[in-house]
């Protein structure tokens, strides 16, 4: 009876020490098939005996078929393998939709502009006015697949242009200068369409609708490098700039333009950044009157052209500027 309780507890030790060894799930003992590189990570693949024991379905998958996660469908587009070969090197296409902030600076330049005498003598050349461009707002950008988005912007605007027109000496303000400034403020809208050929790097085209609702147009006095002269303001109690206002320059309400241009994006903490250079070219002139007529203040009468009629100038200038852009988006 003794022999066969020992016999029985023996037994029972040998199946207890059977019963809690580390089993892969298919009768191998881990330690020793770690041993022996036979260790199954339970999806069929052999583990060698520096790697972990268990490893998630892509990496799995992944190390065994060399198949990369689809798991970038859920941001509009399929997951692509970085260039390592990698396939938990994964990177994503930006959402969808993107909203941000616009902002712009450039250069204008003028095209169409009369060369008549009297013209130029009046309003100047063409090379001596500086024209310059400011914008902000809000850049929108819808990605239709990865290689083509649309970019909408709403944006005011600023179109500024300046010249000298004279120079002297006054005994308080010594050397000064005299310029004239044209400016006009705009709603624009730029609808642009992208085209991504390789990563990071897009072009861009398309046309841009501008609102005009609002002029400037002055002269102020200037020292020699450039600073505003100042003068005693006596109803105001203060000095202010040493300038006046000129005739109201009308300028057309609706004035459509071509976009074309060229930028970068750049993701980071989760951010698109795009850095941008845009040519925008009117299709039509600025001004609203077109017309230019000469008045001859000490005869009192319009100048005429040999046949006794008016002359007349059609100034039929042209707004076009090289901007430059960045764009910052929330999402």
């Amino acid at each position: 009876m003794k022999k066969l309780i020992l016999a029985s507890t023996i037994a029972m030790m040998c199946l207890g020490t059977n019963a809690f060894a580390e089993d892969d799930g298919y009768g191998n003992d881990i330690p020793a098939a770690r041993q022996e590189g036979t260790v199954d990570d339970g999806y069929g693949n052999k583990l060698p005996a520096d790697e972990p024991e268990y490893k998630t379905y892509e990496e799995a998958r992944g190390a065994s078929k060399g198949v990369s996660s689809n798991s970038g469908a859920a941001y509009g587009g399929a997951a692509t393998t970085a260039a390592s070969g990698n396939p938990s090197e994964l990177t994503y296409p930006s959402p969808v939709l993107n909203f941000g902030i616009h902002f712009g600076f450039g250069f204008g330049f003028l095209a169409g502009y009369p060369t008549n005498d009297l013209f130029t003598e009046y309003m100047g050349k063409k090379e001596d006015w500086d024209s310059y461009s400011f914008d902000i707002g809000l850049a929108v950008k819808y990605r239709i697949n990865e290689l083509v988005t649309f970019a909408p912007e709403v944006n005011i605007g600023i179109g500024l242009s300046l010249r000298e027109i004279g120079s002297g000496y006054d005994w308080i303000y010594k050397e000064y200068k005299v310029n004239e400034n044209r400016a006009f403020i705009n709603l624009n809208v730029p609808l642009v369409v992208r085209v991504t050929p390789i990563q990071h790097l897009f072009v861009e085209a398309g046309g841009r609708l501008n609102f005009n609702f609002g002029t400037g147009h002055s002269i102020d006095y200037t020292d020699k490098d450039g600073n505003s002269l100042m003068v005693y303001d006596s109803e105001k109690g203060e000095y202010v700039k040493y300038s006046e206002e000129l005739d109201e320059w009308k300028v057309k309400t609706f004035i459509p333009s071509l976009v074309a241009g060229i930028g970068g994006t750049f993701r980071t903490n989760n951010h698109d950044i795009e850095i941008g250079v845009r040519f925008n070219y009117d299709l039509v002139g600025l001004e609203k009157d077109d017309k230019v007529d000469f008045y001859d203040g000490e005869t009192g009468k319009f100048l005429t052209d040999d046949n006794g009629n008016k002359l007349v100038v059609t100034n039929s200038t042209k707004w076009m500027s090289l901007q430059f852009y960045v764009n910052y988006f929330f999402l």
